[in-house]
C-alpha cells in the first residue's frame, strides 16, 4: 500500500494533475483505490501496490505514470543542483568500510556545523502529519519526506558520536540490537548491520540505534543514502518481525540510481533548512556487476501474443512513453534498455505487456487461439488410472493422505537405516511435528486410515493410494539435486473375507496370500512377469510374512503382513485384532505389455504331479523358473502342497507341484513328456540338489 495527499502530488507536478484523470488511470492499470480520505481541503489517496512494482511507493512513481496516461515527457527527476563529488576513495572525517556482497551501492555525504534546532517547515509537516508520521526534528522529518517523494531511503548518522571506521558488513552469529524504539531484537547471523570499531549504529535498511541517533543538539552528519539487497532485508524483517518504512520499500527493491539523487535531494533540503558546510568530497561504493537491463523484443511475438498488427515503429513509441529506451535494429527487432527503476522487467514478455496496456486491452480483438498442441500421453496418469480401474474393480476404496508424517514415523514402523523405505527429509518449518517428515512409503499413513476406521467399528478395510514418496540418495551430501520422487502405489487389506452363513461355518479372513493375488493380479493386468520372493529385510513385517515384489529382475516394492508390534506403535493400534496385509510398488517405467490372443486347443493337456524334496530357504519361484523354461511344451507349473514334519528330514520341504502340458497340434506322446520330466530334473538335482521323494 500507498498513502499520499492528492495537492503534494499536484505540487510536485510541472503540469496540471486531473484528480478524476489520475484514479481513473491507476485503476484501469492494475494500482487499485485501497482507501479515499478527506483531509481538509485535500484529498489523501491510498492504492494498492504491487509487489512487483516497488516504483509506486514514492510520489514521483505515481506522477511517472500519470504522465504516461497524458503522454507527457518524464516528469521532473527531483535532483538537486549541488556539486558533489562522489568517489570510491574515503574522503570523509569516519571512513567506511563495504564488507558485504548484499551491498549494492552506497553513498555518504558528510555536513558539519547545522543548527537542528531550527522549525521544521510547514509544508513538510503538514505531509508527515496528514500520513500519520511523527515529527521527531528537521534532519529526521526531511529523511522521512524525502523517502515518501521520491522513494529512497536513508539514514543520517551524528558524526560525533561515531568511533572510528563505519563498517557495513553481515553479522557472523546472533546479534542483539537496541532500536530507536527503545526495544532490544536479537538479529539472525547473516543479517545486515552498521557498526563502528565499538558498537552497532544501525540495522541496513531497516532501523537505526540510538548509538548515533540524530537529536536537537546534533551538529554534525554523515548522511547514508544506499541500495542493498531486498533478499537479506526481507528475511531479516520477517525473522526479526521489525517493519518500517525503508524496509518495506527494500523488500520490495528500490531503485539504484536513486542513491545518487537520495544524497544530494538530501543534501539540499538539510542545509537550506538547517545550514551547514558540506564536504562535497563524498563517499560512493558501486556494485561492478551492476549493469542496465536491455532486453531484445521482436515485432512478430509481440503481435502473436496480443493479437495485433502494430508495427515496430508503433511499439517502439509505446515503450518510450513508458520512459524505456528503445532502438530499432532491423525493422522487426529491438533492443529496449530497461529505465532502472523498472525492477519488474526481465523478459521480453514483460515488454510486450507494457505495450498492451498503453494500446489498451479493450481495443484489442479477439482472435482464435492458434496453438499447434499434439497430445502427449503422460505414463504417470496413465498408470495411475490403470491402477485405480483395477482395485476399484476390486471393491477398493482409493484414499487420499498427506505427504507429511510425524518425525518419529521410521521407528514406530520399525524400518532401519539401511532400508529403501527409510526417511529422514525433515521439512525445516513443520507446522508440527506430526507433519515433520516427507514420507518414504504410504505405510504410516494407510495403517493410520485404517486404525480411524477401526475405532468407529469400520472392521473391514480395503484401501489403496496413489501419490509420491520422497527420498534421498543414499551416499550422498544434503543437497538438492540428491532428493528424489517416486510415483508409488500402495493397499491396505484387513478383516473378513467372507462372512459366516449359507454353508460358510465361521468368517473367513484375509491372509498375506489375499494380498499376493492382488499383486499378481495387477501385473496381469500389466502382461508382466511378477515374481513374489520371500525377504525378511522389512522390518515392519511379521518374520516370515514378507516379501519383495520384483519385475524385470528390478525390485520395485514389498508386500506382507504388518507386525503386531509396529500395528502396537500406533494410538488405538490395539484395534486391529485381524491381519492387516500391505503391498507397495514404484510404479516409474512400468508399462503394459501386449497381449497375444490365445486359442483353446482341440488336443487334450496332460497333467502330471511331482512331490519333490528341497531344502529349506530354496524359494520356488527359482526351480520353477527352470520347470516351466524347460520346453514349450509346459503351459502351467502350480505348487499344490508344502510338507514338512514326520518322514521329511529336518531343514527339508516336501512340495508337491502339478506340470501342464499340452501341444496345439497334436496329442502328446507318453516318451515326449518323459523325455522333458528326465531334463528338468536332472537340473533341478545339478542347481539345488531337489529330487524326487521317494
Amino acid at each position: 500500500m500507498f498513502k499520499f495527499p492528492f495537492n503534494w502530488l499536484a505540487s510536485a507536478s510541472d503540469t496540471d494533475v486531473s484528480y478524476d484523470k489520475l484514479l481513473d488511470w491507476l485503476s484501469t492499470q492494475g494500482f487499485e483505490l485501497a482507501s479515499l480520505e478527506d483531509a481538509g481541503d485535500d484529498k489523501l489517496i491510498e492504492i494498492e501496490v504491487k509487489a512487483n512494482r516497488p516504483d509506486m511507493l514514492s510520489v514521483a512513481g505515481v506522477l511517472r505514470e500519470y504522465y504516461i496516461s497524458e503522454k507527457l515527457p518524464a516528469p521532473k527527476s527531483f535532483d538537486a543542483d549541488i556539486a558533489l563529488s562522489f568517489s570510491a576513495d574515503n574522503r570523509l572525517s569516519h571512513e567506511i568500510k563495504i564488507s558485504s556482497p548484499d551491498v549494492h551501492r552506497y553513498c555518504g555525504v558528510e555536513i558539519t556545523d547545522i543548527d537542528n534546532t531550527v522549525e521544521t517547515p510547514e509544508y513538510i509537516l503538514d505531509v508527515l502529519s496528514k500520513l500519520g508520521v511523527a515529527h521527531i526534528n528537521p534532519v529526521v522529518d526531511i529523511s522521512n519526506y524525502v523517502l515518501l517523494l521520491i522513494g529512497q531511503p536513508s539514514h543520517v548518522f551524528d558524526t560525533d558520536k561515531v568511533e572510528g571506521a563505519i563498517t557495513v558488513e553481515n553479522t557472523a552469529s546472533e546479534t542483539k540490537f537496541l532500536t530507536l524504539n527503545g526495544s532490544e531484537t536479537l538479529f539472525p547471523a547473516g543479517a545486515l548491520l552498521i557498526s563502528d570499531e565499538k558498537k552497532p549504529l544501525c540495522a541496513a535498511g531497516m532501523i537505526g540505534s540510538p548509538n548515533a541517533e540524530i537529536t536537537r543538539e546534533t551538529k554534525n552528519i554523515i548522511i547514508e543514502s544506499a541500495n542493498f539487497d531486498h533478499i537479506i532485508i526481507r528475511t531479516t524483517s520477517k525473522k526479526t518481525h521489525v517493519s518500517t518504512m525503508a524496509s518495506y520499500r527494500y523488500e520490495r527493491g528500490v531503485d539504484t540510481e536513486l542513491s545518487y539523487i537520495g544524497a544530494r535531494l538530501l543534501t539540499k533540503m538539510i542545509t537550506d533548512i538547517c545550514g551547514g558546510k558540506v564536504n562535497t568530497n563524498a563517499f560512493c561504493y558501486k556494485d561492478a556487476n551492476y549493469k542496465p537491463q536491455v532486453v531484445t523484443l521482436t515485432t512478430e511475438k509481440t503481435n502473436a501474443l496480443l493479437g495485433t498488427n502494430l508495427y515496430p515503429d508503433e511499439i517502439a513509441d509505446m515503450l518510450r512513453r513508458c520512459y524505456f529506451d528503445v532502438k530499432v535494429i532491423d525493422g522487426i527487432t529491438m533492443e529496449v534498455t530497461v529505465p532502472s527503476f523498472r525492477l519488474d522487467i526481465e523478459y521480453d514478455v514483460d515488454l510486450i505487456e507494457e505495450v498492451g496496456r498503453i494500446y489498451g486491452y479493450h481495443n484489442i480483438q479477439p482472435q482464435p487461439i492458434k496453438l499447434y498442441a499434439p497430445a502427449i500421453e503422460n505414463p504417470v496418469n496413465k498408470n495411475s488410472n490403470i491402477l485405480r480401474n483395477i482395485m476399484t474393480g476390486f471393491g477398493f476404496i482409493e484414499v487420499l493422505t498427506y505427504g507429511f508424517i510425524p518425525a518419529n514415523a521410521m521407528s514406530v514402523l520399525n524400518i532401519p537405516e539401511d532400508s529403501p523405505y527409510y526417511g529422514d527429509i525433515h521439512i525445516q518449518n513443520p507446522l508440527s511435528n506430526y507433519y515433520e517428515l516427507m514420507r518414504p512409503t504410504h505405510a504410516y499413513n494407510l495403517i493410520q486410515t485404517a486404525i480411524n476406521n477401526l475405532t468407529v467399528n469400520k472392521t473391514d478395510i480395503k484401501i489403496f493410494e496413489i501419490g509420491k514418496t520422497f527420498h534421498r540418495e543414499k551416499g550422498h551430501e544434503d543437497r538438492y539435486d540428491d532428493y528424489r520422487e517416486k510415483n508409488t502405489f500402495a493397499a491396505l487389506i484387513t478383516g473378513t473375507k467372507y462372512p459366516r452363513g449359507f454353508g460358510v461355518a465361521k468368517d473367513i479372513k484375509y491372509g498375506v496370500y489375499d494380498a499376493v493375488a492382488a499383486v499378481r493380479s495387477i501385473f496381469d493386468e500389466y502382461n508382466a512377469a511378477v515374481v513374489i520372493k520371500n525377504s525378511v529385510k522389512h522390518g515392519m513385517f511379521e518374520n516370515g510374512a514378507g516379501a519383495d515384489i520384483i519385475v524385470n529382475g528390478e525390485t520395485i516394492g514389498i508386500v506382507g503382513k504388518i507386525s503386531k508390534k509396529v500395528l502396537g506403535g500406533f494410538e488405538n493400534g490395539k484395534l486391529a485384532k485381524d491381519d492387516v496385509l500391505y503391498l507397495e510398488f514404484c510404479f516409474d517405467g512400468l508399462c503394459e505389455n501386449r497381449k497375444a490372443i490365445s486359442y483353446e486347443t482341440n488336443f487334450p493337456s496332460v497333467v502330471r504331479e511331482y512331490n519333490f524334496i528341497v531344502r529349506n530357504g530354496i524359494h520356488f519361484t527359482d526351480y520353477g523358473r527352470i520347470i516351466s523354461s524347460e520346453s514349450p511344451l509346459i503351459v502351467s507349473v502350480k505348487p499344490t502342497d508344502v510338507y514338512f514334519g514326520t518322514g521329511v528330514e529336518k531343514g527339508y520341504s516336501s512340495v508337491l507341484i502339478n506340470v501342464e502340458y499340452n501341444a496345439p497340434d497334436r496329442t502328446l506322446s507318453a516318451e515326449e513328456i518323459e523325455n522333458i520330466e528326465i531334463s528338468f530334473k536332472k537340473k533341478l538335482s545339478d542347481t539345488y540338489g531337489i529330487e524326487l521323494k521317494k
